[in-house]
């Protein structure tokens, strides 16, 4: 090919036929501009289609970690609003001194050994945030085309990093809770999980235990600290779980864009 137009180059020349052979230059040069215009666009073209299909596989190991992290933060939601509520009845009950709930506790040791066992408990949600990770450390956030997306991810991974303000108080308080029951959770243990651990039976629901327990101003001045921390670690996390739902809202419509 090049021989060809380079015997048509010389035979203009030695035909003296100027004007032609300018003419005939510059339309290859405006060939050879072409040609690699279009070889620019077929690698642009193939480039772009490369990140796309990587940024599919980033969105969906996104949407994967979100999801579970979405199940896991609603299902701490669920237990810990179940841990508020009955640390607010055993607060009630001993602001109350009522003596007959009081008696009744005492033949019912079964339930006030579950209201202590919930009412004492703590619980936070750990997101997955592996992908997310990933993509931060192999420097390909960019990747992620959507601005909006990327100041989501960042903003819920910083506040996920910075951690609960109320942690080393709360697992304070509940050393002081346990050691304030240690001496008679046993006695109270539920038949049930008394069973399930091969222990007997209690003979006697009558122990007289749940007076003197929910008279307890120290007991209960730090269920109470514990409560206030509880219900806003609760809101917190309840925080956490819109930022995900607008996260894997925000995924869904890329994946949708993108794959359509």
């Amino acid at each position: 090919m090049i021989k060809f137009f380079r015997k048509i180059r010389y035979d203009l020349m030695e035909k003296n036929k100027t004007g032609k052979y300018l003419k005939y230059a510059i339309g290859e040069i405006i060939l050879v501009v072409i040609g690699i215009l279009i070889a620019l666009q077929i690698n642009n073209w193939n480039e772009n289609r490369k990140a796309t299909n990587e940024e599919v596989k980033i969105l969906n190991a996104l949407h994967s970690d979100f999801k579970v992290s979405k199940e896991r933060i609603e299902e701490t939601i669920k237990i810990q609003s179940k841990v508020l509520n009955y640390s607010q009845i055993l607060i009630r009950i001993h602001e109350r001194q009522n003596k007959s709930e009081c008696q009744y506790f005492d033949t019912h040791l079964d339930s006030l050994s579950n209201l202590i066992g919930y009412g004492t408990a703590w619980y936070r949600a750990e997101p997955v945030t592996g992908a997310y990770n990933s993509l931060i450390s192999a420097g390909k956030i960019d990747l992620i085309k959507n601005k909006d997306l990327r100041q989501l991810l960042a903003q819920f991974i910083a506040d996920f990093e910075s951690g609960f303000e109320d942690h080393e108080t709360s697992i304070q308080l509940l050393a002081k809770l346990n050691n304030e029951t240690d001496h008679f959770i046993l006695k109270i243990a539920d038949n049930k999980t008394r069973k399930n651990d091969n222990y007997n039976s209690r003979k006697n629901d009558s122990l007289k235990i749940a007076e003197s327990f929910f008279k307890n101003d120290s007991y209960f001045g730090n269920l109470f600290l514990k409560s206030n921390d509880e219900g806003h670690r609760l809101e917190r996390q309840k925080h956490m779980l819109e930022q995900v739902n607008s996260i894997l809202n925000i995924i869904k419509q890329e994946l949708g864009n993108k794959l359509s």
